[in-house]
């Protein structure tokens, strides 16, 4: 068969064509390589989800871009078919260059004498959007190479993907869903037909289309989206008549800013991860957030002007509610501190790690008698809150009106170095790792402390004695927990603890057979700066710290009066028409009548005890020499010091000089210090790290 010669030199000529198309593909790969990693490195938005996942917070790009990830199934299919009606009516037809659609928009921009159509299809755009090249005849050519080879390496609904991930859509927005959550305020698995034919027409012409900016611009590319469904058949008549008649509806939404302390924590923790499902329950963060405010506000008056809450699930260790500050907004009140993680004095809140170190050993129990006298250890002298002295009275009554002499009494006997090992052991990582600097004044609330680390050691008692550190990621495993505690000592404190009147005496009515039962311990610090309260059960430990970030002290900083009424309120709300749960009381505990103690042989101490063995020599003041009278000289411009100096054995490290029962100085055992005089008598007591002391007494004339 001879074939034609026309026939063959327009096979010649296509042959040509293609042989010049591959030429000119392998060179553009040659010199201009496929952006693999930039396809694979889109620098999306972070965005923090509850253990739900509803959306809490969205984080600008490290580009300042809102661009959030998609879903490709969760896409409204009319969305779909929107874009690809006015962006790429072939999408699934052709491999990355819709050739027709070219030769069509070259006859048109050459008959018309400018741009008409510009022929890109979705994997053209999607490789401009990745590589960010400007518009010239040279990159079009590579875009059209780029595309093709992007079509042979990636299915058609990854390139919608990557596609609907880049688009921009106006300002800073990229991506549908950062359109639909900016415009509409909704997920864009729920737009109307005429809500995504509005967002679908906008990747054309971003910032001159705006709905927010530009209206009438918008519902006419709107409408062109709409007529270009029906002329494909994408829609009915009906569909488009009633869609066309529907006024463009938009708005300017602010993205989701929930928990933002506990947003911002958890962004910081979570690496180069961008989408974060955290253990956070959103409804519960609400209520918190409500009662926190309503608290705050109806103190307000009375000084107080912040607080904090921490909501952690005893079994999971999951932190289900963290609210850093009353308003995180408040510029004068420094709402952007999170108080859940701010070192604050605890006052009395660290008592019951003291008493369940006491009935761990089996020599106490609830019915022990303990001293309320005035009393003195070395150089130190404890007094209660209130200055009052009770005499004698039950580690019981003890614990529950929070004494502050008979709780340094017991720690005086259990060790200090013990408790300050326990606290560090249940994850207070404030605390400095030399238990001398804080000697028994520790179970007093001498170290600074975070609520977040505070309320997880409480979980440590709410799961009778196992410590587990909290945790912030709904998908992580439950950990193996490390036993701290007797499950009877720490059983015993949560019986003492839940002493329901202690609650009806803060005007706290509870109905024993509706209420949760609670187990809650309060704290005040010195001068009134700070108020807690630790509540919690078998499954849930609420922590509330109310104060100032500034440091103002007020009267009403009170842990029962101001703390105790938020934890209780979130306690009732989590068990709303829900059984009420309760501790089993555990076999290693031998209770007789109201008499609570520890089975010394079914609960051998769990926490590593260390003997400490003190050595026998105490400090000697050398200066200034007791019983002797000092004279102020009247020359104008003298200095009238006195020089402290004591003689020490040499396993002394730190020496603590107190004026008159005050602490004036810790030094060094060779640093020369010096006080001030003034006409009187003085009380000079000199100790050392090991609790041992001397005291001398002298006058000034």
């Amino acid at each position: 068969m001879t074939i034609p010669k026309p026939v063959k030199v327009a096979l010649w000529g296509c042959g040509s064509l293609v042989a010049a198309m591959i030429v000119v593909y392998g060179i553009v790969l040659l010199l201009v390589p496929f952006p693999h990693k930039d396809i694979k490195g889109i620098h999306y938005s972070t965005e923090v989800l509850d253990k739900d996942r509803r959306l809490l917070y969205t984080f600008l790009n490290d580009k300042d871009r809102w661009q959030l990830p998609i879903e490709l199934g969760r896409l409204d299919g009319r969305f779909i078919q929107a874009t690809l009606a006015i962006e790429d009516r072939n999408f699934y037809k052709h491999s990355g260059v819709d050739f027709l659609a070219v030769v069509r928009s070259s006859f048109l921009n050459l008959t018309n004498g400018r741009i008409i159509s510009g022929a890109s299809t979705v994997s053209m755009q999607t490789i401009r959007l990745v590589e960010g090249r400007k518009r010239s005849f040279l990159n079009k050519i590579i875009e059209m190479v780029h595309a093709i080879r992007l079509e042979q390496l990636y299915t058609k609904e990854q390139i919608l993907k990557m596609y609907f991930e880049l688009a921009p859509y106006g300002g800073n927005i990229h991506g549908i869903r950062a359109a639909s959550l900016r415009y509409l305020n909704k997920e864009p698995d729920d737009l109307t037909l005429t809500e995504s034919a509005l967002l679908a027409g906008l990747p054309q012409s971003p910032s001159r289309l705006r709905p927010d900016r530009y209206p009438a611009r918008a519902k006419a590319r709107r409408d062109r989206v709409l007529k270009a469904m029906l002329d494909q058949h994408v829609i009915s008549d009906k569909d488009y008549a009633q869609a066309v008649s529907e006024p463009v509806v938009f708005g300017h939404y602010e993205f989701p800013k929930k928990a933002p302390h506990f947003s911002i924590y958890v962004k910081a923790r979570s690496g180069n991860e961008k989408v974060l499902q955290t253990s956070l329950d959103e409804r519960m963060q609400e209520f918190a957030e409500g009662v926190l405010k309503e608290t705050v506000d109806r103190f307000r008056d009375q000084g107080i002007a912040n607080g904090a809450v921490i909501v952690i699930e005893n079994k999971t260790g999951k932190i289900r509610a963290m609210v850093g500050s009353a308003d995180f907004m408040s510029a004068v009140d420094q709402g952007q501190v999170n108080g859940a993680l701010s070192r604050r004095s605890p006052g009395s809140a660290l008592k019951p790690f003291t008493y369940a170190l006491a009935l761990e050993t089996g020599r106490y129990s609830t019915r022990t008698v303990l001293d309320d006298v005035p009393s003195r250890y070395a150089e130190y002298m404890p007094r209660n809150f209130d200055k009052k002295f009770r005499g004698k009275v039950s580690l019981r009554e003890a614990l529950v009106d929070s004494l502050n002499i008979p709780a340094v009494e017991v720690l005086d006997d259990v060790g200090y170095r013990v408790l300050h090992e326990l606290l560090r052991d249940s994850g207070l990582k404030t605390l400095s790792p030399d238990p001398d600097r804080y000697g028994l004044s520790l179970t007093l609330g001498s170290p600074d402390v975070r609520l977040l680390e505070l309320a997880n050691a409480y979980v440590m008692l709410g799961r009778l004695g196992v410590y587990k550190p909290f945790s912030v990621d709904e998908g992580e495993a439950d950990g193996h927990g490390r036993r701290l505690l007797s499950d009877g000592a720490a059983f015993i404190v949560a019986d003492i603890l839940s002493d329901n009147l202690r609650l009806q005496a803060a005007g706290l009515y509870r109905d024993e057979k509706q209420s949760p039962r609670v187990a809650f311990k309060t704290g005040t610090s010195y001068g009134q700066r700070d108020a807690w309260t630790f509540a919690y059960n078998p499954e849930y430990t609420v922590g509330v710290w109310m104060g100032n970030f500034n440091g103002k002290s007020s009267k009403a900083l009170v842990g029962l009066e101001v703390a105790t009424p938020v934890a209780v309120r979130i306690f009732d709300w989590l068990y709303e028409g829900k059984s009420l749960v309760w501790f089993t009381k555990p076999e290693s505990v031998l209770a007789k009548a109201d008499d609570l103690s520890v089975k010394t042989s079914g609960a051998v101490p769990t926490l590593a005890r260390k003997d400490f063995i003190d050595p026998a020599k105490k400090p000697e003041i050398v200066s200034p020499a007791g019983g002797a009278e000092y004279f102020i000289s009247g020359v104008q411009g003298s200095n009238h010091e006195i020089n402290l100096q004591a003689k020490t054995s040499g396993e002394a490290q730190r020496l603590y000089w107190f004026v008159n029962g005050s602490l004036f100085k810790t030094a060094l055992p060779d640093e020369k210090i010096f006080m001030p005089m003034s006409p009187g008598m003085y009380q000079i007591t000199c100790a050392d790290n090991f609790g041992r002391s001397s005291t001398i007494s002298f006058i000034v004339r």
